[in-house]
């Protein structure tokens, strides 16, 4: 009885450590194409601007005639006048466009639905934007609506194999877009279709054209794609986009351009490919999860386009999927908004559009992607809002039922350790590969650590970094700001053991392995308490077998899981904004502290962080380029504790000076400390 017992026991580790082996091997075997995982932050130097976002209800007092928001039978006259103000609150459209310029208005259509759905663009925003282009110079514009539908007309069905029969039978004629062209309200306009999948019917092909795209952020496509040469051709581009949600958080201006891609070189929808080409051109989207590409590839088609201007159709919205979901006949995820939307800058635009879905627009990383390479900025600071609030506007949209959609975006800025052997160690993730490993605060580029890192995806691929290394305990950190103290929910991953510290206290301690699925973008949740201000949070982890990557967000604790994995509002960085000046242990916390500038350049006003551990005598003097004093911002004892020097370009006067360099000396305890910084009028 005892041996049957035993060979039962030993049966049973046998098959479990070769299915532990077979898992962890698979991690290898089912690895996606060797593609960067990683990058220096310093890639990354573009300079944003501040930016004006409009926001028009229908119930605005400015219109003739004003609508409650729910009222579904909003009617064709208050929308245009709705996009009439939204346009001229955003700035208008004469800075950039001129009479006879081309002009290409792109909405998003994707299955043929009738306008005020929620689905497709309503063809009344895009009939009122037109009458705004063509009031620049009457009958003298040429106006291209283009669109590239996922859904194949009667000639596109040989580039596909989805669909049993054409979606359209006329290009879009659904959802009222054929109507416009024998619309006697728009007549003596020049106005056309132009299907960005391929023209003409004869011969689709003809009209695209393979461009590159320097930098371009989605790897598998080498920085080339074919687009219709009516996208490169026009003279402004306008995004004319509806609001919801999508797998990837959102649809509004930048994910509309997707679009841009043509289904007959790229498949139908845009990640099938097409069997001319045995599939090979296409989007990739998910399918080398964890590699995630679809928000890169989005941001490389909206750097292509060059939008100009967006008009944001926010009448009928959906909520918690991207298609209309109908029940006895009743569109179940609409939210009725009447709201129109616009700006010149597409990146705030849509910042402004995930706030209204009470969404955080850090979650979505086609937004902080497309800031980073220079189309925009997603700093709500630099965003001015006009027209409507957003605080009064906004509705909390159910979230998508996607992996993608629900978990937001983890931290994707870190600096990281180097990695520690294993070798001869019993407890590797609990011994102490750092001196006072709860206490670090590394600085970038120094001690062994890493200079300032971009990971590419939530998962923060070590394997990669390491050069697949095993038997190495390696550590990550960076800061979290937070707007304030609150209690948050730890969102985490890893297939082994891990353990985070937050402010110097362990929060998560995992000594284990389980399996971390390629699809998946966390498996655990844990409460924490964040602090106002500067957070530091240091993951150790252990890389035995498997893949070796981690990901990590810090969420909103929501009982409700359809609204649930909303970023805290702050932000995650590499640097404090207290350099050390007292340098007493080097990579720890110091007793006095200064901020680096924010932001520089700056055109209205900068911004310092003072850290005191003590009440300190403190000066701060403003300098110019030849050394003379300009305007003395700080001369006094300070309490202990955090202080913000704030300095709007004037002297002691109160005077604006004029633009160039200038320095801010501040001397402190036994310390003197100096900022440079451009003053741009």
């Amino acid at each position: 009885m005892a041996f049957r017992r035993s060979a039962r026991m030993l049966f049973f580790i046998t098959f479990f450590s070769c299915w532990l082996a077979w898992d962890f091997s698979q991690a290898d075997k089912n690895r996606a194409p060797e593609y960067e995982s990683y990058k220096l932050a310093s890639t990354f130097n573009a300079v944003t601007e501040e930016a004006t976002v409009a926001i028009v209800r229908s119930d605005d007092a400015a219109l003739q005639n004003p609508l409650p928001i729910n009222d579904a039978n909003i009617d064709d006259r208050t929308i245009e006048q709705m996009v009439r103000r939204a346009i001229a609150l955003a700035g208008g459209l004469d800075g950039f466009i001129r009479s006879g310029d081309m002009v290409l208005i792109k909405p998003n259509i994707v299955d043929p639905e009738e306008p005020g759905t929620g689905e497709v663009t309503d063809v009344r925003v895009v009939k009122a934007l037109i009458k705004v282009v063509n009031d620049i110079d009457p009958g003298n514009m040429d106006i291209v609506i283009g669109e590239g539908s996922p859904r194949p007309m009667d000639y596109e069905m040989k580039y596909q194999t989805s669909w049993s029969s054409p979606c359209w039978q006329e290009l879009w004629d659904v959802c009222g877009y054929q109507d416009l062209l024998k619309d006697p309200e728009l007549a003596g306009i020049t106005l056309r279709l132009s299907n960005l999948n391929g023209s003409p019917p004869e011969d689709p092909w003809r009209d695209l054209v393979e461009v590159e795209l320097p930098n371009g952020q989605a790897s598998p496509q080498g920085g080339r794609y074919w687009i219709h040469k009516d996208v490169l051709n026009a003279d402004a581009y306008i995004a004319v986009p509806v609001m919801k949600i999508h797998t990837v958080g959102m649809t509004c201006a930048l994910k509309n351009q997707i679009g841009l891609a043509p289904s007959t070189k790229y498949g139908f929808s845009k990640n099938g490919g097409i069997p001319q080409d045995g599939r090979m051109t296409k989007l990739t989207h998910h399918s080398q999860a964890p590699k995630h590409w679809t928000d890169k590839e989005i941001v490389d088609l909206s750097a292509l386009a060059g939008i100009d201007f967006v008009v944001v159709d926010a009448l009928a919205c959906l909520e918690r999927s991207k298609s209309a979901e109908r029940k006895n006949g009743v569109i179940t995820n609409l939210v009725r908004m009447n709201t129109v939307l616009a700006g010149v800058d597409p990146v705030a635009t849509d910042h402004v559009c995930a706030r209204l879905m009470g969404l955080n627009p850090d979650d979505m990383e086609h937004i902080t992607l497309a800031e980073r390479v220079g189309l925009g900025t997603n700093q709500a600071a630099d965003i001015k809002i006009v027209g409507a609030d957003i605080a009064s506007t906004a509705r909390r949209f159910i979230k998508s039922t996607a992996k993608t959609g629900d978990y937001g975006q983890g931290n994707r800025d870190w600096i990281v350790s180097e990695a520690f052997s294993i070798d001869g160690i019993d407890d590797p993730i609990d011994h102490p590969f750092l001196l006072d490993e709860a206490e670090i605060a590394p600085q970038p580029g120094r001690d062994g650590w890493s200079e300032p890192l971009y990971f590419t995806d939530d998962r923060i691929d070590l394997y990669s970094y390491f050069d697949k290394s095993r038997n190495i305990v390696s550590y990550a950190f960076a800061y979290f700001d937070a707007l304030k103290a609150q209690e948050a929910e730890l969102w985490l991953g890893s297939d082994e053991a891990m353990k985070i510290w937050l402010n110097g206290e362990i929060v998560y301690d995992y000594d284990k392995t389980r399996t971390f699925a390629d699809d998946d973008l966390y498996l655990d949740k844990v409460n924490i308490a964040v602090s106002a201000g500067e957070n530091r949070l240091l993951v150790k982890t252990l890389h035995k077998f498997s893949r070796y990557d981690f990901s990590v967000n810090i969420c909103e604790p929501v009982t409700d899981s359809r609204y649930d994995g909303n970023r805290i509002a702050g932000k995650f960085k590499t640097s404090s904004a207290y350099t050390a000046i007292k340098d007493d242990a080097p990579g720890f916390i110091s007793d006095f502290q200064v901020g680096q500038a924010y932001p520089n350049p700056f055109n209205h006003t900068v911004r310092l962080f003072l850290r005191c551990s003590a009440n300190e005598h403190v000066t701060a003097m403003v300098y110019n380029i030849r050394g003379e004093r300009v305007n003395t911002l700080l001369e006094d004892t300070i309490d202990r504790g955090e202080h913000i020097l704030i300095w709007n370009g004037t002297d002691d006067e109160n005077n604006v000076l004029t633009s160039g360099t200038y320095f801010i000396q501040i001397h402190g305890p036994n310390q003197t400390i100096v900022r440079k910084l451009s003053f741009v009028r």
